[in-house]
């Protein structure tokens, strides 16, 4: 069963600066940021969920000048930001801009802090980009599957296989968190994010295809443990589900 997560060749990993050009709540819990400028121009992507490190740094943070990767962490034991993963949702090249979508929960984390106050001209720092996830473009369909931290993701993914059998499994609170992605919307209607019960049960009712899937999957830990034993008794080889954890209940900043 073809599931392997094939990675791009790894780009020089370097520190950017850009400003933010645009912020859209694309739904009630969801923010957008748009950064991007000649800063920008020789960022290389390499494919699907590609993601960088924010450097969020405490406003007026004494940075040192120039700031590079070698000079942020040499000056880490005195001025150290709150270091977060973050998969781009769009890039592109032609017009020197970068998304990244961001799930907001009020004041608990420093991304969505910032995230929810982001304004047009702020500096977004970021290093990356981290190799990519490449589709297995033999395999006879492809399964993706996650929360609304893995929208971004599984958008790029969907995009990079137009012509392919996708089915695709994504738990939101609610309509009102759907985005405009052909996939089946799991609602989880007030039960608490980081339950496998929603999605586990949409994936055991479901039918799949034919054929050997690619299967990318990732969201909370516990909940993509629970999806891979479902896939498995579903009869996908075990080997071929290795879900990827994007974050952890009960972890702050997850």
């Amino acid at each position: 069963m073809s599931t392997e997560r094939r990675r791009a060749r790894r780009q020089p990993t370097k520190l950017w600066r850009a400003p933010v050009l645009r912020t859209e709540r694309i739904t009630p819990r969801m923010a957008r940021i748009t950064v991007g400028g000649p800063q920008i121009d020789d960022f290389v992507g390499s494919g699907t969920d590609e993601n960088v490190m924010l450097y969020l740094y405490e406003p007026g943070a004494d940075l040192p000048e120039p700031l590079t990767l070698e000079s942020a962490r040499v000056a880490m034991s005195r001025v150290r930001p709150y270091m977060r993963t973050y998969t781009i949702s769009r890039h592109d090249p032609a017009a020197n801009e970068i998304d990244f979508d961001f799930v907001l929960h009020g004041d608990h984390g420093p991304a969505s802090k910032w995230a929810s106050n982001a304004a047009i001209g702020d500096e977004v720092i970021f290093v990356g980009p981290s190799p990519a996830y490449q589709p297995d473009l033999t395999a006879a369909w492809h399964l993706l599957i996650g929360d609304e931290t893995a929208l971004p993701a599984i958008g790029s993914i969907t995009r990079a296989l137009p012509g392919a059998t996708i089915r695709a499994f994504v738990e939101v609170e609610d309509v009102a968190e759907q985005q405009d992605l052909d996939v089946t919307w799991v609602h989880r209607n007030g039960v608490p994010a980081g339950s496998s019960e929603p999605l586990v049960k949409a994936l055991a009712a479901a039918d799949f295809p034919d054929g050997k899937p690619a299967v990318w999957a990732a969201g909370e830990r516990q909940v993509m443990q629970a999806v891979r034993e479902v896939l498995v008794e579903k009869g996908i080889e075990r080997a071929s589900v290795r879900p990827a954890t994007y974050w952890r209940l009960g972890h702050a900043g997850s």
